[in-house]
């Protein structure tokens, strides 16, 4: 799987498939534009894969720490493609942490909503 393919299939590989619909339909030259642009697409996912990052880059981009990047380095779980004392790995074997869910706020406030009493009493120190 790709940095792009996100949800499972790659954006390559979805273009490829409507590429053979369009074929198939009859609109051969719109067919080769979108593999044309599946296998831009793919080379540039290999190349920025292959990218060396400082562990600075690296933290930005895996949700790792500077620290804990460092560590990987130097336990080997990530090549060093840089140099001794400055550090580089490749963005292709970076670890991804995890992200967190974040609450739907806007769906929590609007389900609380009916809840809420608007006609209430006021605190007259608060003001808008």
């Amino acid at each position: 799987m790709t940095a792009a393919s996100g949800r499972g299939s790659s954006l390559p590989q979805l273009w490829r498939h409507e590429a053979a619909v369009l074929r198939r339909r009859g609109a051969a030259g719109q067919a080769e534009a979108l593999e044309s642009c599946a296998d831009e697409l793919e080379a540039w996912e290999r190349q920025r894969a292959l990218e060396g990052l400082t562990l600075e880059e690296a933290e930005r981009e895996s949700g790792y720490t500077y620290s804990a990047l460092e560590k990987m380095v130097r336990r080997g779980e990530l090549e060093n493609v840089g140099e001794k004392g400055r550090p580089r790995v490749r963005r292709g074997d970076l670890p991804r942490k995890p992200r967190r869910e974040r609450p739907d706020l806007v769906g929590a406030v609007l389900e609380g909503r009916g809840r809420l009493r608007l006609d209430g009493p006021r605190n007259p120190s608060h003001t808008l």
